[in-house]
């Protein structure tokens, strides 16, 4: 498996995170960092295991991801939670991918629920902000994207949603 989905040299591992890129991470984020894209690939290999359902709503999403593969049940769970906490702590990643970078430049208008289920996570993610609605609902479909094509989707720059209105200039 490569190191790396879109660029071998990890501009990621040298960025931090959000607005703090170009700064180096530490050890320990470093680490946090490389476990959790060892976790990401794993899961884009094992995408045909992987059933998900996406409902929008007014505000965000709703998605149910599951399977019947013990794994990647372990993976989801590893997955979700610590993606969910890099959104909190601003501990961005993606930044050569604009959806990704405009995601974590509004993760404080944010709000999500992560419940772990046996076979599976169920994710609630939503804003009071409209534009950062559309923006999730966007950033749900190319999740959706993720488990539906794998590596051939994870290599693509994924596109802002049409009417979503750029904070990043």
């Amino acid at each position: 498996m490569s190191e790396s989905i879109h660029n071998p040299t990890f501009p990621e591992d040298r960025r931090g995170g959000g607005r703090g890129r170009g700064m180096a991470l530490d050890s320990t984020k470093q680490a946090r960092h490389r476990h959790d894209q060892d976790v990401f690939h794993r899961l884009l290999a094992l995408h045909a295991d992987i059933r998900r359902e996406l409902h929008l709503t007014d505000s965000g999403i709703r998605s149910l991801t599951t399977s019947e593969n013990p794994e990647v049940v372990s993976l989801l769970h590893d997955h979700v939670p610590s993606m969910h906490q890099r959104l909190q702590e601003n501990f961005g990643l993606r930044f050569w991918d604009p959806a990704f970078a405009e995601l974590f430049a509004q993760h404080d208008k944010v709000q999500m629920e992560v419940t772990l289920l046996p076979n599976g996570v169920l994710v609630e993610e939503r804003s009071d902000d409209p534009n950062v609605a559309r923006l999730i609902q966007g950033h749900g479909q190319i999740v959706s994207l993720f488990s539906a094509r794998g590596f051939a989707q994870a290599q693509e720059a994924s596109p802002l949603p049409e009417g979503y209105r750029p904070v990043l200039v």
